[in-house]
């Protein structure tokens, strides 16, 4: 009996037309009639079976994994994003936020407008910020914005006004878009992902490529990341290591992880004959096996500051808050081309930590003003992470 493309009761008259071929008698129709109800019932099963059966062999192959989130033994998971993560594309690209230039109208020279200075449009509803701070010296100035929210709803046309928000009378109430600086995009599409997907499978590095030296220190016990580059001159390759956070503090690795990083990258585990990278490539300049270009990473500490918190709940919101941004820290890497694959997780901005906390605040129905991130006391609205950097949340303060 072929199931392809049945339906329930389809099945359930074949199972039915079958038993009353064996039995040599027509089954009573009354709907409680015992040979009817085992009929139904194995229709159910039987369908159930071939159609979980069918959809377990799609998840199989990249070009039809499912795109959908679904739920297994209470693991969520989407089937062609694990795909993808398997194979280094990593996840769909997020949506682009907008960003506009503006010009304002002074009412106070001299006084500063702060980055995180939110402007609201009656258009769509969203928030834009802006992510430095600008020095009012003229009766009319122009800035730059951010929509804190991803997507095309974040773009406005050339000539249209947005609204100011808490600004303190130093500038005027509207201000008009000048230019667009950066498009709002949506995020990847279904489609553009899957081809992504296929794609790295069909073009993956080979012969010393840099992703060869991620995976050859990947065999080593401890090792987080590595994030791998040319050097000066080229033939020299510099290694960073990241360790285990659960064995190394900060994920700054020993010098015997360095130099154990160093055997994967030369040695091959099954001749111990130095046959991985290739002859060309120089990870120990000095040639005292030391390994002078496997470095450990370094860790750059990001001060967070929110103003004007209220929320019905506001140990839970604090804690809902810190957990997310110690979570978009650690989440934070350089990008390398070659070797690193979008969405680029190297900016920290300031747009994207208000967003998160934007997000948090409004789950615990509160408010906040805005939030300023600091290096070492210094606001700093943007930062791209740079060679073998890494970061991580310092202190969270509300005032």
């Amino acid at each position: 009996m072929s199931l392809e493309n049945k339906t329930v009761a389809q099945i359930n008259k074949l199972i039915i037309d079958q038993l009353e071929a064996q039995l040599g008698q027509t089954i009573p129709i009354l709907p409680k009639a015992f040979n009817r109800i085992l009929a139904k019932v194995l229709s159910g099963v039987f369908i159930t079976l071939y159609k979980v059966s069918q959809w377990i062999f799609l998840q199989i192959f990249v070009s039809s994994a499912s795109w959908g989130e679904v739920e297994i033994y209470g693991n969520k998971i989407r089937p062609l994003v694990e795909w993808g993560r398997l194979i280094g594309v990593g996840d769909p690209l997020p949506a682009t936020q907008a960003e506009l230039e503006l010009e304002i109208t002074v009412n106070t020279i001299g006084e500063t407008l702060l980055s995180g200075t939110q402007f609201t449009s009656d258009i769509n509803g969203l928030i834009y910020i802006t992510q430095e701070d600008y020095l009012l010296s003229a009766a009319t100035e122009t800035i730059e914005v951010i929509c804190i929210t991803g997507g095309i709803l974040g773009n406005l046309e050339i000539g249209q006004e947005l609204l100011t928000v808490v600004t303190g009378g130093i500038i005027g109430d509207t201000a008009e878009i000048t230019d667009i600086v950066v498009a709002g995009v949506e995020a990847e599409s279904e489609d553009d992902y899957r081809q992504r997907v296929i794609e790295r499978f069909q073009l993956q590095p080979q012969g010393g490529a840099l992703a060869d030296y991620r995976i050859w220190s990947s065999d080593v016990a401890g090792v987080l990341q590595t994030y791998i580059y040319t050097g000066d001159p080229p033939s020299y390759v510099m290694v960073y290591v990241a360790g285990d956070p659960d064995l190394y503090s900060d994920r700054i690795p020993s010098a015997g992880l360095l130099i154990a990083v160093g055997d994967a990258i030369t040695y091959d585990p099954d001749t111990s004959l130095a046959t991985r990278k290739p002859l060309t490539a120089i990870i120990d300049p000095a040639g005292d096996e030391s390994y002078s270009n496997i470095l450990p990473v370094s860790i750059l500490t990001f001060d967070v500051e929110i103003t004007d918190l209220v929320a019905d709940n506001l140990v839970d919101t604090k804690a809902s808050i810190r957990a997310a941004l110690d979570i978009y820290f650690l989440s934070r890497e350089p990008y390398i081309i070659g070797l690193s694959y979008p969405p680029a997780k190297d900016k920290i901005t300031q747009a994207g930590i208000i967003g998160l906390i934007n997000d948090i605040v409004q789950a615990y129905n509160g408010s906040f003003t805005t939030a300023i991130i600091y290096i070492a006391t210094i606001i700093t609205p943007s930062h791209t992470l740079e060679e073998g950097q890494l970061c991580k949340l310092g202190t969270l303060t509300y005032t």
